[in-house]
């Protein structure tokens, strides 16, 4: 199934809160972040490509245990 608009714009939208998760070093705010980026997951278009998240993305997001480990 194509990704929809609606799910390009989500994985889009966390791709920028992971990058904001890169940035910051404090712990209150890295957990704030976290909980967002869980939040943007659960409420995604179920459209939504998890393959099409940057690299970076995708170890960050399986570090957190927010997305499936790959098969190889």
């Amino acid at each position: 199934m194509a990704e929809s608009a609606l799910a390009t714009i989500q994985r889009q939208q966390i791709e920028i809160v992971v990058g904001e998760l890169l940035l910051t070093s404090d712990h209150y705010m890295r957990a704030i972040t976290v909980e967002r980026i869980r939040h943007l997951i659960a409420h995604a278009d179920r459209t939504l490509d998890i393959t099409k998240f940057s690299e970076m993305a995708q170890e960050e997001l399986q570090e957190l245990d927010l997305l499936p480990e790959q098969q190889n």
